[in-house]
């Protein structure tokens, strides 16, 4: 396998000059791999003219789109780090990040100049993305260096170069900067293929932000085995470009899945609702190790007409991360026939743990990927940390050597902050974060994620939930929903209260929540939630001391 992606994306385009490798839905911007091939070379020559060299960094400010996996590639094959901040960022955000990863360059879309005398001042040279803005150079339009050789530049990166530089969400403090090798990384994009073995001809939709891991690693990826990739500017019609780019893969968090979920079953009639409840009852059987009921074959027919709704009739591996994912997307999407699983990993360390296809292992977050080690380090408490080990995990934190060495062991292992168990199949069961546990005035120790979920899961009116109590006598919830008008709605409070005692008869009595709060307003990414989507627990207790007050008095 190449050990950079220079070397990766010219061996596509020699092997594949005429197959599409960028577009946008229906088509309105298409690129094949000759074309690309060119675009980032003649990016590249920009690049050197803007004084880029092997060990810099490359900033790249913009919505999913074709120009900027472009430039991304182009930045690679001069042995440059690309960094990016997302679009939803707020300034001060942005320049921290430019502040701390030093890029030579900053190139930005058209549409984000207005913040750009917010950040500017924290990088040398800023330029257009795309067409002209204002007063600044646009990228394609700045000249190659004299005598500037492309392929001497890019046979010249090493595996050990930098690739890019990825930033943690910044849960509990300011993101920190991780930092990905070449090799390391493509190794990465690899293992998210699982047991996928039909590799060629992939095809992809890139609707995260290019900040996320997710959607870096679908660049990555892409060439390494030539993908298709289908640019989705704005993740709120993801639904829309699936029907358009009908993928053969898949990956997303899983509010994406529960996102499709509510689509579909919000078109079914009585017939196909009837042959997913028994779709949904085979998967509950095989769970429970009891023979499933055989479909019939109208049932049949009528689940395989189903996935195309969704712009899903074509996938062969579908993967969700990121977040626990709750049972009734598991079951929802086996039940349709989908070949679903799950991952477990973070952005220091990788891709560690998947399942197998099928499934046994829901509930699980699978076995160890090849080159990975994991294992369980003791805590009180059923669960206790998971340490990882791999020679292909990141080397560390950007300027932070004492949080490296705090995470990163001399003897291999990584301290991933995760909770969780080993069963004796080896499959991995992840438990909660040791930073999030909650620990009540008893002395109970409860993570917090799984309870959340449960309750997420066994109530389609809730959006978000926020499970407190830390140094209380009890566990109180914070709870808002996807339509904030129906807190005024008596029937809306009580169906919220009856999945909380269904809820509740399935926890631990420790573990069981005596008094919730139902909120106005969802939580908002740059407020409540991270850019990530991630729970700012912090932030939540603070903002809504009053309201968790209220629930112990």
């Amino acid at each position: 396998m190449p050990d950079t992606l220079a070397l990766a994306f010219q061996a596509s385009v020699a092997r594949v000059p005429n197959r599409v490798a960028l577009r946008t839905p229906h088509d309105d911007q298409r690129l094949t791999w000759a074309q690309y091939g060119a675009a980032v070379e003649r990016l590249a020559g920009a690049f050197a003219g803007l004084g880029v060299r092997r060990g810099d960094r490359v900033a790249l400010w913009s919505h999913n789109r074709p120009e900027l996996a472009t430039a991304a590639a182009a930045a690679a094959h001069l042995g440059a780090a690309v960094v990016a901040p997302y679009v939803t960022a707020p300034p001060a955000a942005v320049a921290h990040l430019l502040r701390d990863s030093e890029p030579r360059v900053l190139a930005v879309e058209a549409g984000l100049e207005h913040s750009l005398q917010h950040v500017a001042h924290a990088v040398p040279r800023v330029v257009a993305l795309d067409g002209a803005q204002g007063d600044l150079p646009v990228l394609s339009e700045v000249d190659a260096p004299a005598r500037f050789s492309f392929e001497a530049c890019w046979r010249a990166v090493q595996a050990d170069d930098l690739l890019a530089i990825l930033y943690t969400s910044g849960t509990t403090g300011a993101p920190k900067g991780i930092e990905w090798p070449n090799h390391n990384a493509l190794m990465i994009a690899e293992n998210l293929l699982g047991g996928l073995h039909a590799r060629d001809g992939i095809r992809e939709v890139s609707y995260l932000s290019f900040a996320h891991a997710f959607d870096r690693s679908l660049h990555w990826r892409g060439s390494l085995h030539a993908t298709t990739q289908t640019f989705c500017a704005e993740p709120s019609r993801l639904h829309e470009a699936l029907l358009d780019a009908r993928p053969t893969f898949l990956t997303g968090p899983p509010s994406v899945w529960q996102g499709l979920k509510a689509r579909l079953e919000a078109t079914l009639d009585k017939s196909e609702q009837a042959a997913l409840d028994a779709g949904i009852a085979r998967v509950r059987a095989l769970l429970a190790d009891r023979p499933p009921r055989a479909l019939s074959a109208q049932q049949k027919r009528t689940l395989a007409g189903l996935p195309a709704r969704l712009g899903l009739d074509r996938v062969n591996h579908a993967v969700t991360a990121a977040a626990p994912c709750p049972l009734a997307v598991h079951e929802f999407m086996h039940g349709l026939g989908l070949p679903f699983g799950e991952f477990w990993g973070m952005s220091e360390i990788g891709v560690a743990s998947m399942t197998d296809p099928g499934v046994r292992d829901i509930g699980t977050v699978g076995r160890p990927v090849p080159e990975y080690e994991v294992r369980i380090a003791p805590r009180a408490g059923p669960a206790g940390e998971i340490l990882v080990r791999s020679r292909l995990t990141s080397r560390g934190y950007r300027n932070r050597p004492q949080e490296t060495a705090a995470m990163f062991a001399p003897d291999g292992w990584i301290r991933t902050g995760d909770l969780g168990t080993l069963d004796d199949q080896g499959r991995l069961r992840i438990v909660g974060r040791v930073k999030e546990l909650i620990i009540t005035t008893n002395g109970h120790n409860v993570a917090p994620g799984p309870i959340e979920s449960q309750l997420i899961d066994a109530c389609p009116l809730v959006a978000q939930a926020c499970l407190v109590g830390d140094g209380r006598p009890h566990l109180a919830m914070l709870i808002t929903l996807h339509d904030p008008d129906g807190a005024a709605h008596a029937a809306t409070r009580q169906t919220v209260a009856d999945a909380l005692a269904r809820t509740n008869t399935r926890l631990d009595p420790r573990e069981r929540i005596k008094r919730h709060a139902i909120l106005p307003d969802r939580w908002q990414p740059g407020d409540e939630l991270t850019d990530t989507l991630k729970l700012r627990r912090q932030r939540i207790a603070t903002k809504y001391a009053a309201q968790i007050t209220s629930l112990y008095t």
